[in-house]
Formats: C-alpha cells, structure tokens, sequence
C-alpha cells in the first residue's frame, strides 16, 4: 500500500499509539505530541480528497497547510518550558499566529497587499522574538540566541521574497521557520547521548529543507518529482525519533526506579541489621526462619544456622497458670499479637509480636518484630491486681466482685446448676481494734482472709467488700444442701485460735446464704437477701448462720 491512503493509515496508527502511550505515563510533552500528529493527521487527509473543483482545491491547500502548522507549533510548544506563568503573552502570540495564517491562506484567493503582508511578518517575527526572550533567556540561553537569530535572517528573507515575488509559497517559509526553531529546541531539550536527540533533530531540520525545496523547485522537473515522492519521508523520521524517545524514557524512568529501590533496600538493611529490636522474616507456609537481624541473635541466644532449622512456633513456651492469668486479666494489645517466648537459656519472656506480609526472594513470606513487654506486663499486672483486689487482704474487691458474680449466674442458668452467694463479717472486730489497736485489727484481717480463701475453690470467689465484711460466690451446687456444707466448713476453720504477733486471739464470723436461682435470679436481689440471712444470724447470738430460703434454714452455733 502507498500514496495518500498509506500515509493516512501511517499517521492514524501513530496517533493510536501515542495516544496508548499518554494513557501509560501521561506527560506533558506526550500530550502535545499527540495533538501535533493529529492535526499532521488531518492535513494529510485533507490533501488527500479528491474530485475537487478549481476553488476547492484552493479551500483544501490552505486547510491542509492551517493543520500541518498547526502540528509543528504543537511540537514546538511541547519542548518549551512550563509557560504558565506567560499565559497572556501566550495569548497575544496566538492571536499574532492566526491573523498571520489567514493572511496567508488569502494569497491562494487572491493578491494581498505587500504592505500588508510585510507588517505581518513583521509582528510575526517580533512576537516570537519576544516570546522567546521570555520563556529561555536565563534558562536555555544559546538555544535563545539561535532563536533569535533564526527570527532576524527569516524576517529579512520573508520580506525580500515578498517584495520581490508573487509569495505563493509564503506558507512553506512559515512552516520551515516553525521546523528550524523546533530543531534547535530539540537539540537542547534532550539527553547528550540520546539519538532521538541526533535523529530527531536532524529529521526537523530536513523537514525544514523540504520546505526550502519546495519554495525553490516551482517547476516540474526530475528534483521536483523527487520531492514528492519523499515528500513525507522527513515526517516519518520524525515520528520514528519521537517514539525512540519515549522508549529512551522509559528506559531512564526503569532506570530510576531500580536505583531508587536499591537505594531503599540498602536503607532498609541497614536499619534492619542495626534494629535494637529483634527482626525476622520467616516463610509463609512453612513458618521456617528465612534471615534475622543481629538483636534476634543478641536476644535469643540463637545463631542463624539454629534459627533456619527451627519453626517460629518453637520460639513459643507452652500456656501456663501466668499466662492464664494475663489473658483474662489484661486485655489485648491494640496492635500486634501479645505471646510468652522461650530464649535459648530457658528464661520466658512476654514479647508483642507484630507482622506483615510481604515478598521476600519471590516468595510469600511474614515480616516479624518482636518486643520484649515482660517488665511492661509486670507494671500492668500490678496496676490491674491495685484495681481489682483489696491492698490489705489481696482478696478481689468490690468491682472485680461483682463481675466474677455476674460470670457465675451466666455459667449457672447455662449449666443449669445452682449458686450460693455467702456474705460473712467478723464478730466483734471493733471489739479487737479499741482493744489491741489497728495494726492488731489489720493482721487479725489477714489472717481471717487467709483462712476463708483456703476452704473457697480456686474456680470460686472469696472478696473483701468492707471493713470486717466478706462475701463468697460459689458455683456448681446441685441443690441448696450444698451451701449449707459451704457454709458450715467456714464456720468450722474458726474453730482454732488465730495466731498473731500478740499471741493467740479467738474469732467467730456470722454467714447470711441465698442461692440462686431458689432465692433469687439476678445479682442484687442475691446479695440483699445474703445481707439479710447475716442479720438474722448476728441477732441470733452470731457464730452461725442464716439462709434466705425458709424450708431449709438452719442455725449452726459451734
């Protein structure tokens, strides 16, 4: 395929290209291009209809040559610097431009004063002189002065050919001055070892001698011919350099990226390996250890050959009653997972692990870092018992109280199995306080406590929940006979004296019992009625006790 058609074909798949490229990696420079060879596009399909009467073929050759202008300005503009800034200016100069391109679209109709077409060449030239001024000096300043004297000798040629001539082919003299400027912006614009920068700059300037060409070889002869038939070769040699650049581009732009990644990664080794934290990468699948920083090797006592032979769940001590205790007293961390490990030695400690998921030598992999907590949980630990437990006794105070008591009448109605809710208080205690003094009182306290918690499950609850006051919340009862044999070795661990600092100084406590769900469902109508029974058992001599439930009441006086 050749002739028009071949080159409509051509540019129209330049276009599409272009277009995909500005799509990728949009650029300023792209953009302008591709309305450059768009409008080239359009001149070429213009120039290409045929069929056409005398005046048409005028109407065509002047839109033709207003579309292929148009295209070598928008490769001119695509190589200036940012003129936003000029954008009057700008203006001005388009307004300049198209009353210059009428003008001479208005020698294919007919004659134009010479006056008038000298005065345009003039503001032509000194619109671009000013222009160029503006957007280069101080910035590209030889390729300024090459402008300027591109716009001084076209000027001076423009208006002899003028006034010497019909200026048929004026058109041709605008489009090469465009070429000649595009060229010299070109050569500065790009890289010193670019050859879209040789290439390219050598096809706008033959672009530009064609345009000589054509002014000169009015007449058909065998150049002329010549001409034609290559007429869109510089074209061509163009379009080839400015797809070269985007090539060369990318090439840079990959270039770039890969030496900002390997600048990253160096970054990230070196505070990787001089992390004071322990740092580690380990498989995704498999949970082996792939590399660990120099702290993991500090800390665990473990070398890396150690380290790939193991898994990271050998790093993990087995639960235990702390760890228990943790998990149901603290709760858990806002970020990362809160675990015990075992160092190389022996010695557990709690870390907070936190991880993430990456690529690691292209395969799925986790990104580990562990902090050591083990003093943290300590202070936590303490902070949460100062909360929840009595300072003098360490039993459970009121608050922690009333939420192992709700956790028990859930786990009851579940388990449909019964409860008792004992409140027990010292007999007499101010009696000792007046008589042997607080710090008497304070020990006898302990020791009283001491007791209780010795004949109450772990899996139960025995608080402190006032001066002299006690309260037992014991589950898993299979009638209310139970709470009486509750009830009953509590009152019998009184039996033996207590032994103080002053000596040996006999105790009773009174025990008021309800039991749920017989007396009652919910907490507070439990502990009312447990109040009540140890009323009852206060003013029944004390030393006993008293139930909410009236068919099973008992009094144990010992």
């Amino acid at each position: 395929m050749d002739g028009p058609i071949a080159d409509v074909v051509r540019f129209g798949l330049l276009v599409l290209f272009l277009w995909a490229q500005q799509r990728i990696r949009p650029r300023r420079y792209l953009r302008y291009w591709l309305a450059g060879w768009i409008s080239v596009f359009c001149s070429y399909v213009v120039w290409g209809w045929g069929g056409l009467t005398p005046l048409g073929l005028e109407v065509q050759d002047a839109l033709g040559f207003n579309f292929m202008l148009g295209g070598v300005l928008a490769f001119l503009l695509a190589m200036l610097p940012s003129w936003r800034r000029a954008r009057k200016m700008m203006l001005v100069g388009a307004v300049i431009g198209v009353m210059g391109v009428l003008t001479i679209d208005a020698l294919a109709f007919g004659a134009v004063p010479k006056w008038l077409l000298v005065v345009m060449i003039l503001a032509w030239q000194g619109d671009g002189m000013y222009m160029a001024t503006r957007l280069l000096k101080g910035k590209l300043e030889r390729t300024w002065k090459i402008i300027l004297a591109i716009c001084i000798l076209y000027g001076f040629g423009m208006v002899l050919y003028v006034t010497m001539s019909s200026a048929k082919n004026l058109n041709s003299w605008a489009a090469a001055e465009v070429l000649l400027c595009t060229a010299a912006l070109n050569w500065e614009w790009g890289e010193r070892r670019s050859v879209a920068r040789w290439v390219g700059t050598a096809g706008l300037v033959t672009w530009a001698a064609f345009y000589f060409a054509d002014i000169a070889l009015l007449h058909p002869t065998p150049a002329r011919r010549l001409l034609d038939e290559f007429w869109s070769f510089p074209k061509y040699a163009v379009a080839a350099t400015m797809i070269l650049k985007i090539f060369e581009d990318a090439t840079a732009e990959q270039t770039r990226m890969a030496d900002k990644f390997r600048e990253l990664y160096d970054d990230f080794r070196l505070i990787y390996d001089t992390h004071p934290h322990p740092m580690w990468i380990c498989d995704e699948e498999s949970h082996r250890f792939l590399t660990a920083n120099e702290a993991t090797h500090k800390v665990y006592g473990y070398s890396m050959e150690e380290l790939k032979e193991m898994r990271l769940a050998e790093l993990e001590a087995p639960g235990d009653a702390e760890a228990e205790d943790v998990r149901s007293t603290l709760e858990a961390p806002a970020q990362g997972t809160r675990i015990q490990h075992r160092h190389k030695d022996g010695r557990v400690v709690w870390v907070n692990v936190v991880e993430r998921q990456i690529m690691y030598l292209g395969r799925e992999a986790r990104f580990v870092i562990s902090y050591d907590i083990t003093e943290q949980m300590r202070q936590d630990l303490k902070l949460e018992h100062r909360a929840h437990h009595d300072v003098l006794t360490g039993l459970p105070n009121r608050q922690l109280l009333s939420d192992r008591l709700d956790q028990c009448l859930i786990a009851s109605e579940r388990d449909q199995r019964r409860a008792a809710i004992l409140t027990i208080d010292i007999d007499h205690f101010k009696m000792i306080n007046d008589t042997y003094g607080h710090l008497v009182g304070d020990e006898c306290l302990q020791q009283v406590a001491e007791r209780l918690k010795s004949k109450i499950r772990k899996v139960d609850t025995i608080a402190r929940t006032g001066g002299e006051e006690f309260m037992a919340v014991v589950s898993g009862l299979n009638n209310v006979l139970d709470s009486e044999k509750v009830a009953a070795s509590l009152l019998r661990v009184f039996e033996a004296p207590l032994e103080l600092t002053i000596g040996q100084i006999g105790v009773t406590v009174s025990i008021g019992v309800a039991v749920y769900p017989d007396d009652a469902k919910d907490a507070e109508t439990l502990r009312r009625l447990s109040d009540e029974a140890l009323y009852r058992a206060k003013r029944g001599g004390r030393n006993r006790a008293e139930y909410a439930f009236e068919l099973h009441a008992r009094h144990y006086a010992i």
